[in-house]
């Protein structure tokens, strides 16, 4: 197929489209504000949607909302430093994918301690820190324990979207899964105060 084969097909959408109710509706129309000004409901789906994975996996149902099962042959390639495959991480906590919940990852499956923190930052080492602080309280330990054992073990905090959950979770499986947290909901909070 050569580009002017690639030309006609885009013209003939193009024609098609505006042929249509909607095309004929939306004729002359301009849009120079964002989908959420048009649409609120369209631009929250939108926004929960983002960071979902697309990619190197699958659903088994709704994207955002169903679990997300990564191709099991793919190495991933962030904190995975033996290049293991995606069977072979997921195997060794037994699962076979993560949940998703309106957008948001649920990593309570290979969580090894959820805690609460107040006063949320835009800054992940002071949530690291303060759910460092609440988990040692849980278990009778020092806090630079609890840090000490995480980098050890391989292991990072999610801040969860409500900005103040946060799961202990393994790093090979956290740093793999495209999503949206604590943190980018918080930095939105933020830009929208400014």
């Amino acid at each position: 197929m050569n580009i002017t084969s690639f030309k006609d097909v885009s013209d003939n959408i193009i024609n098609r489209f505006s042929e249509c109710q909607l095309g004929k509706f939306l004729e002359g129309k301009r849009f120079d504000y964002p989908v959420s000004e048009y649409d609120k409901a369209l631009s929250k789906i939108c926004e929960c949607m983002k960071n979902c994975p697309i990619e190197g996996g699958r659903w088994e149902g709704e994207r955002g909302d169903s679990k997300w099962i990564p191709d099991s042959d793919y190495v991933p390639q962030k904190s995975n430093p033996f290049g293991k495959t995606w069977n072979e991480i997921l195997d060794s906590y037994g699962i076979d994918g993560i949940v998703f919940k309106d957008g948001e990852a649920d990593f309570s499956e290979v969580s090894k301690g959820n805690v609460e923190i107040e006063n949320f930052s835009t800054k992940r080492e002071d949530n690291f820190d303060k759910a460092d602080i609440e988990l040692a309280k849980q278990r009778g330990c020092t806090p630079k324990e609890v840090a000490d054992w995480r980098k050890t073990n391989g292991y990072t905090w999610h801040e969860c979207k409500d900005m103040k959950t946060m799961q202990k979770v393994p790093r090979e499986i956290h740093n793999n899964i495209t999503h949206r947290g604590g943190i980018s909901e918080a930095k939105k909070g933020a830009s929208e105060n400014s």
